[in-house]
């Protein structure tokens, strides 16, 4: 395997709780049993086509908005964020104030410009509630200005990890969060990492044409 293809990390989606996923599925389910009984089964002939569309609209919309995270919530174990080589690979299922899409993709790390933790709204979260209420997730800005949102289901110590790997190979990179003041319990897991971890630097090769074969300087 070629240095390009190596991975030096993998970081994994964990389940938070299941007070959300418990929630989105009841209403689902009462939805579902509402359009049942009061579209079908217990039709009532006085409704014109114009009022059961709209009683139909009022209980299918919130089937699609809840089952859809039901989903999610089930699917969230194949999130991941690893570094492959000068890459950053991801998957990431986004909670309901972070966005609807699962977002998969890769990042070259020469590209990014600025990165760091920040905190998700939990306002709508039960499960960030109280125990999680500082959970963050991973913020990346491009050199080309566009921004990802990634890991609301890997823990804080993981994106740290993935931030601290970031910072030794690029560190023209700007890193937006002071670990200490933050995320104080972070700050000796970047001492560890850097002691144990045989992270390679990447070269800046800004001034080099697109696509070129770069040989090792010396």
């Amino acid at each position: 395997m070629s240095t390009e293809e190596e991975i030096s990390l993998i970081k994994h989606g964990t389940r938070f709780g299941w007070k959300d996923f418990i929630l989105n599925l009841s209403f689902s389910l009462i939805m579902i049993a509402s359009f049942v009984l009061f579209v079908i089964v217990f039709p009532d002939e006085g409704f014109d086509l114009t009022t059961k569309l709209i009683i139909a609209a009022v209980t299918l919309l919130p089937v699609l908005i809840f089952g859809n995270r039901v989903f999610r919530e089930l699917i969230y174990p194949k999130d991941f964020i690893e570094i492959v080589g000068a890459e950053i690979h991801y998957r990431s299922t986004p909670l309901l104030m972070t966005g609807y899409r699962t977002k998969k993709g890769n990042v070259r790390i020469k590209e990014i410009r600025k990165y760091g933790l920040s905190r998700i709204p939990r306002k709508l979260s039960l499960d960030l509630w109280r125990k999680h209420r500082n959970k963050a997730m991973l913020v990346v800005q491009l050199r080309s200005g566009k921004e990802f949102f990634l890991g609301e289901f890997i823990a804080n110590e993981d994106l740290a990890e993935v931030c601290i790997h970031i910072r030794y190979m690029h560190p023209k990179a700007k890193f937006s969060t002071n670990l200490s003041e933050e995320f104080p319990d972070l700050v000796k897991k970047e001492k560890e990492l850097l002691k144990s971890k045989k992270l390679k630097k990447l070269e800046d090769f800004d001034e080099e044409p697109e696509g070129t074969v770069f040989r090792k300087r010396r």
